[in-house]
């Protein structure tokens, strides 16, 4: 598998392995890029505490073509996080939805915070059909 930089005669992922520790920049130059998913459930791949902010700014951004499934990462992301009951982690991301929720611009993903917060205090309520690989909160 080889994905080229649009433009560009740059290989953005080599091959798999490398599709599946992908860097910031290459999951931004994958966002504007007309190329299908590098690999099949790549969401796991993009997911960290780390690429949260980057993902949410993806899904706000218009220009973005794969906002679909950055929307969908983000649903992976809390049914995941939630589902682990680290009770740190649980918190980690409580804050991280607090702080995000004062630059949410989209309605997409003001409704995920709303819905990530509701899980994180009704984590009972988890189901793989909302928060699990292919979210019917978004497809």
């Amino acid at each position: 598998m080889m994905i080229y930089r649009k433009g560009m005669d740059a290989i953005i992922f080599r091959d798999s392995q490398h599709a599946w520790n992908p860097s910031s920049q290459e999951i931004t130059e994958w966002a504007y890029s007309n190329e299908k998913i590098p690999e099949q459930d790549w969401e796991l791949a993009v997911n960290s505490f780390e690429n949260i902010p980057m993902i949410c700014k993806l899904v706000d951004d218009s220009d973005c073509k794969h906002t679909s499934f950055f929307l969908s990462s983000l649903y992976v992301f809390t049914g995941d996080t939630v589902r682990g009951m680290k009770i740190e982690e649980i918190q980690k991301l409580n804050a991280l939805l607090d702080k995000l929720n004062m630059t949410a611009k989209s309605e997409e993903l003001k409704s995920w915070i709303a819905r990530s917060k509701h899980l994180v205090q009704h984590p009972k309520t988890y189901t793989y059909a909302n928060w699990g690989l292919g979210s019917n909160y978004v497809y």
